[in-house]
């Protein structure tokens, strides 16, 4: 027994020996990857992408590398629809300096407009010969049979206490709604816009708006309350009821493609907010390096108001 102890001893002095004179490096070898991001939008021509590398501090603390990793001078192209659109590279001044100062670099084209059910392709070709490329394919959200025709048109409805909206069940997409009354002022021209809640959380006596927010779900649902509270307490610049003209209330739509989708679901966190994700994985749909390159559609679907309705409100 005693034989063994001392066997026992020496195998850990040794242990602690190496573990005193060998040093950790806790980083791993540097590598230099390269990242591509952007969306293209449908409701604008102007489309935006971003190039950056990534780099290693000479501190611990990543905040003292101070040098802007975008890169520019690379041939960006996008191909849409039978045709190649030139990405330029330019800059914006940067409002926030506190880390770096140089201009925010990105990538651009004024020209492209991307419609629903169509690919989109783009590469960029580095300096040191790598190519990033990648592809997205917009949403199909096509105006004719894209809503459903069983969706209220009429606010109140002929039937039941909600409003139901619903649209086309599309696979692996998100939709992201919201809900904007349309109005006219006395003596302005310009018609108005402002968001309605989805509902009104009631805590300790006080009403809280809850907006929409995204979901997977094909439908939306608002009860007539909600509206009708909304509208009571609308007024709150100084006009009264009679200065406004209620026109409608339309569902803005941006439906997110498969890729933007994958991407939100892997950064969210859980249903019930509470959970906190301490390894969010890297997803990228960029090959030769990572990012994300996806695209988004929108579309709107809108209600009008039955004159009584408004009436009894006030309008």
């Amino acid at each position: 027994m005693k034989r063994y102890f001392v066997i026992t001893v020496i195998i850990l002095s040794s242990l602690i020996d190496f573990s005193c004179d060998e040093s950790i490096n806790p980083n791993a070898i540097f590598r230099e990857r390269y990242s591509l991001n952007g969306i293209m939008r449908s409701d604008t021509s102007y489309q935006i992408i971003t190039l950056s590398h990534s780099y290693q501090p000479n501190e611990d603390d990543p905040l003292t590398y101070v040098d802007d990793p975008s890169i520019q001078g690379v041939e960006v192209n996008i191909y849409y629809n039978n045709k190649l659109y030139r990405m330029r590279d330019t800059a914006i001044a940067r409002m926030d300096t506190a880390r770096y100062k140089s201009p925010i670099k990105y990538y651009y084209n004024s020209n492209l407009k991307p419609g629903p059910n169509q690919a989109i392709e783009i590469d960029a070709l580095l300096s040191n010969g790598l190519l990033l490329q990648s592809i997205t394919f917009t949403p199909d959200v096509s105006k004719i049979g894209f809503f459903d025709f069983g969706s209220d048109r009429l606010i109140p409805p002929a039937f039941g206490s909600r409003v139901a909206v619903k649209w086309k069940n599309l696979t692996n997409v998100i939709y992201a709604p919201k809900i904007n009354l349309n109005y006219y002022i006395k003596g302005d021209t310009s018609l108005h816009k402002k968001e309605v809640p989805l509902f009104y959380y009631l805590n300790n006596g006080k009403s809280t708006p809850i907006y929409a927010t995204p979901i997977t779900t094909p439908n939306l649902f608002i009860e007539i309350g909600t509206i009708s509270k909304f509208l009571d307490e609308f007024p709150s610049d100084g006009n009264t009821k009679k200065d406004y003209s209620i026109i409608s209330l339309t569902i803005e739509l941006q439906v997110f493609d498969e890729y933007l989708t994958k991407y939100y679901s892997s950064i969210r966190q859980g249903i019930d907010g509470f959970t906190i994700k301490l390894d969010n994985p890297d997803y990228t749909n960029i090959k030769g390096g990572f990012g994300v390159f996806g695209s988004y559609i929108k579309t709107s679907y809108e209600l009008k108001f039955v004159s009584n309705y408004l009436s009894s409100l006030g309008y």
